[in-house]
């Protein structure tokens, strides 16, 4: 039996390199969804405008744009038009990609779901997208010369519309390789005007740089200077290393004095009732009033001795930072503040490496009921799948390691639990955090080494996973924002 889609209207445009066989491909695809238009522009021939043209000429209340070479799938467009013909709400739709010579152990490039602030970094919806005609038809060519910035545009304004771009994993397409052309001069152009058009109409920020790669560098600005607590939970001890004896914390808050931007700052150090006086004292002549000490005597809980930190902080915003870590980028709690002063942010996260140059994290990932990080032991300087190593985005979760968020969202989230002292802790916070409607966001301009030894085998107790996935295992499988498997599962 052959399958057809219901009936809507979808015209289809081919922008770029197509060969005969290629159009007479789309016009049967066409054919079995009802004759649907088929328009082909050159690339010799195509803009912005004349996109915009031949949108305008088609008689269709859909349109499905195909950037090439790439070949048309109909089982995917089958399933756009169900899709799209089952939601009152939805503008667009855009999908995974099926990928011939890409590497890939199933021929899918998969691409998360819509994420506003990956988007002002990376236009990954990938070479077909489909919009209602009259979202394309109302998007203005004033900042845009080229299809790539109109498409680009295209996707900015339906997120400031705050429209429903469905993302379906059924590809509708076909590509060889998984790069797509480098941009450009004429497209960074489109880029950058289209990109400051957007930040300056959605929050504020900067673009640093527009890459042909098409990862481009926008940051959100820090709105004024508001007061951060750091909060670190530490035995305040010097311990044996192969270098000999070293104070964690000591060198850590050292570094943050000495090599961060961000000066409004108070450390909040939670430290337990065995800390020796001559750290304390060194502490105080490196913060001097900065410095808020909160003794705790009691046994070992990384969730409740952190609730009590923030508790005692008195920053409108509070970092849960651990005290083996040693700062990278200069203006990393600036990246990190910036996404935490987002409208509905509720956290946000940093890169962190081991003293191996190897990544430890990049984000939570929840995949096939297990948790782990994202990233782990890729090389420094990976770009990780579609570039996801190397742009602001949002994520499921971020680890308690290093975690800025609103004091006020910490609170009304319950704080961590003192029912996991060791593990999983964070993984509750960050479910908890999102169940109230909050984003968590992660950035890579915030690196710090964090000296977790990464072959540690902390002990797991069964209660910890029983109190976690009791909770959560419902929502143990969350791959919106991080749709792949798991590089390795973690050690603890």
């Amino acid at each position: 039996m052959t399958t057809r889609a219901p009936a809507l209207r979808m015209g289809i445009v081919l922008v770029g390199e197509f060969s005969a066989g290629d159009i007479a491909t789309a016009r049967r695809t066409s054919k079995s969804m009802g004759d649907a238009p088929v328009v082909a522009l050159a690339a010799a021939d195509a803009s912005a405008s004349a996109l915009r043209s031949a949108v305008e000429r088609l008689d269709a209340d859909w349109v499905c744009v195909v950037t090439g070479p790439a070949g048309l799938r109909l089982e995917g467009l089958v399933a756009a038009t169900r899709a799209l013909g089952a939601s009152d709400a939805a503008a667009g739709l855009y999908s995974d990609t099926r990928v011939r010579d890409g590497g890939y152990e199933d021929g899918i490039l998969r691409r998360p779901v819509l994420s506003p602030e990956r988007l002002r970094c990376q236009y990954y919806l990938g070479p077909a997208v489909i919009y209602r005609r009259e979202h394309l038809v109302a998007t203005p060519l004033v900042e845009v010369a080229t299809v790539y910035g109109y498409l680009y545009d295209a996707a900015l304004r339906a997120t400031l519309a705050k429209l429903e771009i469905l993302h379906q994993t059924v590809p509708l397409v076909e590509q060889r390789g998984d790069r797509e052309p480098l941009l450009g001069s004429s497209e960074l152009d489109d880029v950058r005007e289209l990109l400051l058009s957007y930040l300056g109409r959605s929050g504020g920020g900067e673009v640093r740089a527009v890459g042909a790669d098409g990862v481009h560098d926008t940051r959100r600005r820090v709105v004024d200077e508001p007061l951060v607590s750091i909060v670190i939970p530490t035995r305040a001890v010097h311990v044996p290393t192969s270098t000999g004896p070293r104070c964690f914390v000591i060198d850590a808050v050292r570094d943050i004095v000495e090599h961060s931007t961000y000066t409004s700052l108070e450390f909040v150090i939670v430290a337990d009732s065995v800390a020796e006086v001559e750290v304390i004292e060194r502490l105080r002549e490196i913060v001097g009033e900065r410095l808020r000490l909160v003794s705790w005597d009691k046994p070992f809980n990384f969730s409740d001795k952190v609730n009590l930190g923030v508790v005692h902080a008195r920053g409108e915003y509070v970092l849960i930072l651990n005290d083996d870590v040693a700062v990278l980028t200069p203006g990393w709690i600036e990246s990190m503040l910036a996404l935490a002063q987002l409208p509905r942010a509720g956290m946000a996260g940093a890169m962190l490496y081991y003293e191996d140059d190897t990544i430890q994290h990049a984000g939570h990932a929840y995949f096939d009921d297990e948790a782990s990080h994202i990233g782990l032991d890729r090389r420094r300087g990976d770009s990780g799948p579609l570039d996801g190593y190397r742009v602001e985005r949002e994520v499921a979760g971020v680890t308690a390691a290093c975690a800025l968020m609103p004091r006020a969202v910490f609170f009304e989230a319950g704080g961590f639990t003192g029912l996991l002292p060791g593990n999983f802790n964070d993984v509750d916070l960050c479910m908890k955090v999102t169940y109230l409607g909050y984003d968590i966001y992660w950035t890579p301009h915030a690196e710090l080494y964090h000296f977790e030894s990464k072959t540690r085998n902390p002990t797991v107790h069964s209660f910890e996973v029983a109190v976690n996935w009791g909770r959560w295992g419902h929502r143990m499988h969350d791959p919106k924002y991080w749709p792949y498997p798991l590089d390795r599962q973690p050690l603890g």
